[in-house]
């Protein structure tokens, strides 16, 4: 069970994306690999794994551009494998059809979590009293979601509206499908965003301001959001944890 002692302890989590891609504890879901319980020296494996992947040139340090270089490639994967996945056919072309069958599963999945969410917190809520709620603080309370309303389902259909049309602009040969350019231009903008929020990340790790990420600097902050999410200290952070976290991340959102 989830105690009030995890609950506490997970209020103040705050879910940080590394530089070098390094997966968020809070982003392992059940089902999926990386669900089972994760133990510290796991993580001080992945860490220097991913550290001596971007290292391109062993000098024991990360610089901005061997950064980029590595988020870029494993982007690139990413790309690769969402392609393939939404390609039913595999004939190279995503048709509108092929689009609307992968958004329809997305759906389906996010709807699933959410209903796993939606009945852990209840089972939550009643494994906690009151005051032990109430200690938790306002920003930590574990709530029911909210119900289903005009005004988000007319921004739902409004950011459709949206994708739909990004969609046509980057079918530049209007063959109502979209070639694998003509989906990375689709995504180009996002990339761009996402490049300029890593800049801001490398220099936050970057404690010394040499230019280089060093694999002390990289494991710091990681290990510091592990530890917080251990809350029982004991080396080890397992499934309850992870979504007493979750629920701690959800509830501060609301």
């Amino acid at each position: 069970l989830v105690d009030r002692s995890i609950a506490i302890g997970l209020v103040s989590f705050a879910v940080t994306a590394s530089v070098l891609a390094i997966p968020s504890i809070a982003d392992a879901r059940d089902g999926r690999a990386g669900a089972e319980p994760m133990t510290r020296t796991a993580v001080e494996a992945r860490i220097a794994e991913r550290f001596a992947a971007a290292d391109a040139d062993s000098s024991g340090g990360v610089t901005r551009e061997e950064a980029a270089a590595h988020r870029d490639a494993r982007r690139a994967e990413r790309q690769d494998s969402r392609f393939a996945r939404m390609d039913g056919d595999g004939d190279g072309v995503i048709t509108t059809a092929e689009r609307d069958a992968a958004r329809a599963e997305r759906i389906q999945r996010r709807g699933a979590r959410r209903s796993d969410m939606i009945a852990e917190e209840s089972n939550m809520r009643g494994r906690l009293t009151a005051e032990e709620l109430a200690e938790l603080g306002p920003d930590a309370a574990i709530a029911a979601p909210p119900a289903p309303d005009e005004r988000r389902a007319e921004r739902r259909a409004a950011r459709m509206e949206r994708r739909n049309q990004a969609w046509a602009a980057a079918d530049t040969d209007n063959d109502g499908g979209l070639s694998r350019s003509e989906f990375d231009s689709l995504h180009a903008g996002h990339s761009d965003r996402r490049g300029q929020r890593h800049a801001g990340r490398f220099d936050r790790m970057d404690a010394d301001g040499n230019g280089e990420i060093s694999l002390a600097e990289m494991s710091e902050r990681a290990l510091a959001r592990f530890d917080r999410a251990d809350a029982d200290g004991d080396g080890t952070v397992t499934v309850e944890e992870r979504r007493a976290m979750r629920h701690a991340r959800h509830s501060r959102r609301r």
